[in-house]
């Protein structure tokens, strides 16, 4: 098998957060990872043989990952905070602040099988509250997976940097939304909605005396145009619609639809995934829909993924057409019991299950 209980010495854990599940001998879960070792807890654990799991040898030559790095990803964020705030009037100066983070973003996507953690990225609701900073979070994502996707297209160049700039300020008109409107806590009015939809011109108008930015003035004014023409604000269908566009759309709903609101939780990126896919040839391009789907790492070799019944396995087969239902061989229970026989879900046929999490090995420098 891929992964085996190992056991650990307890004191190489005193005085930390937990980086992994804590197993006993048996399987049974102990602590989750994520906790806080305390005294109490500590003294829990002092009497007990304890396990993690861990990959066996021949996990060795399997594909690793690198997480696009949150140090820099926090950067980002203070610093298209900090351009959309003086943007009342875009001068050439908020320009090139905003191409130096298209470089940031695109020189930290050459790293090998880069990845974006949408859940680990995103900071708690309160804080954005406190910070009015959800908006620039978002920004920053959709720019990163709109890149990412670009260059699964073969962007490169001035064309993958005017795509990656064009995302980061697609949502600029949001600077001229009342902020009670834009941070209600609860669904919209209509009249609320209609302000609300009005961010794509306002933002081609901070940018309309700038005649070298057209295509990233088309991103700004059509991201909300829909493939089947249901879209705003005019309406524009299939070709018509600019492609780079087409690409910030399909990023800045999946985004939307994993990020948590005031009024929802967001959705676990693979049911997210799931809709934007049952969404091809309808909202969206189906090749822009399949390019996205492309340059997200699902998973690495022999990934272990959580579901949202509380079980644990391994990816044993992805289906081509649906990678979001793969087949998964169980390791742990809803109970964290490990299971010493094989068992395995198909998710194409179990739709009451769905992919919650997984867990990435990070590729480390050398």
């Amino acid at each position: 098998m891929d992964l085996v209980l190992q056991r650990v010495n307890i004191n190489l854990l005193s005085g930390r957060t937990t980086s992994e599940d804590l197993f006993d001998s048996k399987g049974t879960l102990l602590l989750k990872k994520g906790i806080q070792l305390t005294e109490s807890i500590w003294k829990y654990i002092t009497n007990r043989e304890v396990y993690v799991l861990q990959y066996h040898e021949d996990y060795a030559g399997s594909k690793k990952v690198n997480k696009f790095r949150k140090d820099t990803y926090i950067e980002l964020v203070g610093s298209i905070w900090s351009i959309y705030h003086e943007a009342r009037i875009i001068e050439p100066e908020h320009i090139e602040k905003t191409v130096k983070l298209v470089q940031v973003i695109l020189n930290e996507l050459q790293s090998p099988n880069i990845y974006l953690d949408l859940n680990e990225s995103r900071v708690s609701f309160e804080e954005l509250k406190q910070h009015d900073s959800w908006t620039f979070v978002h920004v920053v994502n959709v720019a990163i997976l709109t890149a990412l996707t670009g260059i699964k297209l073969g962007y490169n160049g001035k064309r993958l940097e005017n795509l990656t700039l064009g995302a980061l300020l697609h949502d600029l008109g949001k600077v001229k939304i009342p902020s009670e409107i834009l941070n209600k806590p609860g669904s919209l009015t209509d009249e609320e909605y209609r302000v609300i939809k009005q961010h794509p011109t306002l933002g081609w108008e901070l940018l309309e005396g700038n005649r070298t930015l057209t295509n990233v003035q088309a991103i700004i004014t059509q991201h909300h145009e829909r493939w089947n023409g249901e879209g705003y604000p005019r309406g524009l269908r299939k070709n018509e619609i600019n492609i780079d566009a087409q690409i910030v759309a399909v990023a800045d709903v999946y985004e939307a639809l994993t990020a948590d609101r005031p009024y929802r939780k967001g959705l676990p990126p693979y049911h997210a995934l799931e809709m934007i896919i049952a969404w091809s040839g309808h909202d969206f391009n189906p090749a822009m829909v399949k390019a996205f789907r492309k340059s997200l790492i699902l998973y690495p070799d022999n990934a272990v993924v959580t579901l949202n019944t509380g079980e644990t396995g391994l990816i044993s087969a992805v289906p081509t057409q649906m990678p979001t239902r793969p087949l998964v061989r169980l390791l742990f229970d809803k109970n964290r019991r490990y299971l010493n026989k094989e068992l395995y879900i198909d998710l194409m046929q179990d739709l009451t299950r769905f992919i919650e999490r997984v867990e990435f090995m990070e590729a480390i420098e050398e």
